[in-house]
């Protein structure tokens, strides 16, 4: 039978952490760049120059940004979830 360490479970906890915070942080960036997206159709909208696809496009993308944040997110917490209920508990022992 193949156990596992309590250190190996700790290095892998710690890398599912480190994980989920990458995983916010790209959502946190993908929220940045639906709002960058959005002022710049804003601004477009402002510009008589500016082709009449551009606007729309810019809006759709920001649209994606955002939706990709929002899963980036649900998976974070899914996640996280995860590594809550693989922890053991207290005075659990481990074994037959």
């Amino acid at each position: 039978m193949v156990t596992e360490s309590a250190g190996a479970r700790v290095a892998q906890a710690d890398e599912l952490l480190a994980h989920i915070g990458r995983l916010r942080a790209d959502a946190d960036l993908m929220d940045g760049y639906a709002r960058r997206l959005r002022a710049t159709a804003t601004t477009l909208g402002d510009c008589p120059a500016a082709p009449g696809w551009s606007r729309p496009a810019l809006e759709r993308h920001a649209t994606a940004c955002a939706s990709a944040a929002v899963r980036l997110r649900s998976a974070a917490e899914a996640l996280l979830a995860h590594a809550r209920a693989d922890r053991p508990t207290r005075g659990a022992m481990s074994g037959p």
